[in-house]
């Protein structure tokens, strides 16, 4: 199944019937359609497949019943998970698309500002395909101009390997190849990226020179006796003339008691096209540019609160010192995108929250740190008119940020006017 763009079908368990023909439907039309019932395979963990697909998905269709509506479980924790991402999308979006499948049920106040497709609007089900199209479409529409107005050009494909032994491996990952007139270099991206997800997928095979039947038997489901790793990765996120490429790497080894995730990025400048390997690197006062990205992810995770999940009534927060051993040096923030706004930092299961509560992520302004930057990242990334003192204008600050304009550079400026 081609899952880039996925459609991830949330419902109470007791209508799972009734969703059965909304699939059917909906996959009739080409859409690359997820349900728990028709994907999950014998002996997969059936708690992490979901939460896989839900972070792929770039449609949620939630079913809103009696069932649903005044049951605990799942298709609340679907309906959180989905509102959390839809933050990162545009205000016009169609991220979550409620869909009520009983006449009067009440709609969870979470939804409240969501267009709900109502018994009453007529054909539910061509309505749902219709505002999965328009998504799409317009998804399809705004990729196009990001990559004409970036001048790069790019597509994604799949690749897969797994072989069946004790234990097998079962991998795959997503590779971006990218195209460019203006930046002739630019393919070497691909290649630099597909040597290590390459080299991640050589690392599986070598469970074929350490086979044992000790613990694993082929008598166990398939999913059972074997190592699964995936990288998926996200569109490319283009800043200016830098680009960064996320991903999202699940993996679980034979007989472990979960699977886990994590993250990996890659930052390259678009000309000359080089590698961003380290974020400190960016900085010409380093010290000074961590102790700002620490202080504001360890003030923005330390402020969450998990609504989902209570402790006597009480929202649940994370905990200080997990928070805390998670962000303790430059190697914690290696796993970073250029955003539009600002540095986003990216953090898996274990680091700074148990596993639980899933993954976390926390951004920190480019205002905070541009005058901290090298002047050549600060017009890669195009906030080099945030390197500038405005009241000295048009004389930008040193490399050495604690020098300030005195009065004899203002009014050197005045004259030079």
């Amino acid at each position: 199944m081609d899952d880039q763009h996925l459609i991830f079908l949330s419902y109470a368990s007791p209508d799972r019937d009734r969703v059965f023909e909304w699939f059917d439907y909906l996959a009739g039309k080409g859409f690359a359609v997820w349900m728990d019932k028709r994907r999950l395979k014998g002996g997969q963990n059936w708690d992490f497949e979901i939460k896989r697909a839900l972070q792929k998905a770039t449609i949620i269709v939630v079913f809103l019943s009696a069932n649903s509506v005044d049951r605990r479980g799942y298709a609340q924790r679907e309906i959180k998970a989905a509102l959390d991402q839809a933050r990162d999308k545009l205000i016009d979006d169609i991220y979550l698309i409620p869909v009520m499948l009983d006449e009067g049920v009440q709609i969870p106040s979470e939804l409240d500002r969501i267009q709900v497709i109502k018994p009453e609007d007529g054909d539910q089900m061509q309505a749902t395909s219709d505002a999965i199209s328009t998504q799409l479409e317009k998804l399809g529409a705004e990729t196009a101009r990001i990559q004409g107005e970036a001048e790069l050009r790019w597509t994604i494909t799949t690749h897969k390997d797994q072989w069946d032994g004790l234990p097998g491996y079962d991998s795959s990952y997503q590779i971006p190849r990218f195209h460019s007139e203006a930046y002739p270099h630019v393919s070497d991206i691909t290649e630099m990226v597909r040597g290590y997800l390459v080299g991640q997928m050589m690392s599986q095979r070598e469970v074929k020179f350490d086979q044992s039947s000790d613990h694993l038997n082929f008598g166990q489901g398939r999913y059972r006796r074997q190592n699964s790793w995936e990288a998926s990765c996200s569109e490319p996120k283009v800043k200016e003339r830098v680009v960064t490429i996320a991903y999202t790497v699940w993996w679980y080894g034979a007989g472990a008691a979960h699977p886990n995730f994590g993250f990996q990025t890659f930052a390259f400048t678009l000309d000359p096209v080089t590698q961003i390997t380290r974020l400190q690197d960016l900085f010409s006062d380093a010290d000074a540019a961590f102790a700002i990205i620490q202080a504001e992810v360890r003030k923005h995770l330390l402020d969450l609160s998990f609504e989902g999940m209570t402790n006597d009534g009480e929202p649940l927060k994370l905990l200080d010192d997990q928070v805390r051993s998670g962000t303790e040096t430059w190697d914690d923030f290696q796993t970073f995108i250029f955003g539009d706004e600002g540095i986003e930092f990216q953090f898996g299961g274990y680091q700074v929250a148990p596993y639980a509560f899933g993954p976390q992520s926390a951004s920190v302004a480019y205002d905070a740190l541009a005058k901290l930057m090298r002047p050549h990242f600060a017009c890669a990334l195009g906030i080099d008119h945030l390197q500038y003192d405005h009241q000295v204008w048009p004389f930008p600050l040193s490399d050495n940020i604690e020098v300030e304009a005195n009065e004899s550079a203002v009014e050197s400026g005045r004259q030079a006017g």
